[in-house]
């Protein structure tokens, strides 16, 4: 494959632990603006803990300089040999220049420097890393591309956030054939949710993309970080539904995990439906549900992301009135990592 000539001359890549921080934190502050701005997300929460990191000199990746400014940032993080690459940042006047592609150039040259690794992942939600993508593709990685959508909600008197008339009925109906009830999120729910959400993802394409659906114990991390953390934002337990099936054992047979990422902006971080329920109109439910509760605590937006191919989900997000704000693409590479000796 065919790529543009690495090396920018103007640009220099160094180890984020040599880097500036009044210049890092430059750049933290300019991607909290843009978060804000394209994706109403605040960013400060997360951002702030991942500036602890690095006034700490403990993340590791690296920075670009251009003299002695600051010009972007990659991290990444290597637990029991699968690397996640956090993040991937450009300053608004320095992208397209290649300088995206040197950054994720250093670390693959490092991380195959290192101990051999079982998978290699990068999920940041991206902007203009073309660069990058063109990288991460001539090193044998696979890509896929993930919607980040939003739903305005307006509401006037009387008015709810549902599907149309016809569809909520049949959903109903087919809820009711098979018992199944929602209700709020309880803590009690975590083990069971856990499950729900990896047999939901048994044979799909996002149990590729995300090595932690393929098992219960990669899911239940999965699961803290919604509820536990402020990577998603701040988890809403009030506004999180599942669907349980009536019963002696009350077994969970779906799960949403709702949270606010600012000032009146829901997040929708998963929705799942266990496989044996597929099909009966419960994504449906538990989303019509949600969206309700968002209204009725004055939220004016909700946004979640999806995979593009996952077109089930989609058209069910699209029918509620969901539009793609912004798209992006997400990379894995299976085993140790292809050497590339032509670069």
């Amino acid at each position: 494959m065919a790529i543009a000539p690495l090396t920018n001359t103007e640009a220099r890549i160094i180890p984020m632990s040599d880097a500036d921080l009044a210049g890092l934190e430059a750049l933290f502050d300019e991607q909290c603006r843009e978060w804000l701005a394209l994706l109403r997300w605040d960013y400060t929460g997360p951002s702030r803990m991942i500036r602890q990191v690095v006034r700490q000199r403990e993340l590791v990746g690296f920075a670009a300089m251009c003299g002695s400014r600051v010009i972007g940032f990659a991290y990444y993080v290597v637990e029991n040999q699968r690397c996640s690459i956090g993040d991937i940042f450009v300053t608004k006047d320095w992208r397209g220049a290649g300088v995206d592609r040197q950054m994720v150039a250093a670390i693959l040259d490092e991380l195959d420097r290192g101990p051999r690794l079982r998978r290699i992942e990068s999920h940041c939600v991206s902007v203009d890393n073309d660069g990058a993508s063109e990288w991460f593709a001539a090193r044998g990685f696979e890509r896929f591309d993930r919607y980040y959508m939003m739903m305005e909600l307006g509401r006037t008197e009387g008015d709810e956030a549902k599907p149309s008339s016809d569809a909520h009925h049949q959903s109903t109906a087919n809820d009711s054939a098979t018992e199944i009830l929602i209700r709020a999120w309880q803590e009690a729910d975590f083990a069971q949710a856990a499950r729900v959400i990896h047999q939901s993802y048994r044979g799909r394409t996002d149990s590729r993309i995300n090595s932690q659906y393929k098992s219960e114990e990669g899911c239940a991390e999965l699961l803290t970080i919604l509820t536990d953390h402020l990577w998603c934002g701040d988890f809403l337990p009030h506004v999180s539904r599942v669907a349980v099936r009536r019963g002696t054992r009350r077994l969970l047979a779906g799960v949403l995990i709702a949270s606010r990422i600012a000032p009146r902006i829901g997040h929708i971080g998963q929705v799942s439906v266990h496989h044996a329920d597929q099909g009966q109109g419960l994504g449906r439910r538990l989303l019509s549900s949600v969206l309700q509760e968002f209204v009725q605590y004055g939220f004016n937006a909700v946004t979640l992301a999806v995979t593009a191919i996952n077109t089930p989900a989609l058209r069910l997000y699209e029918s509620f009135g969901f539009r793609c704000i912004h798209s992006f693409p997400v990379f894995f590479c299976e085993t140790a990592m292809k050497k590339n000796d032509e670069r």
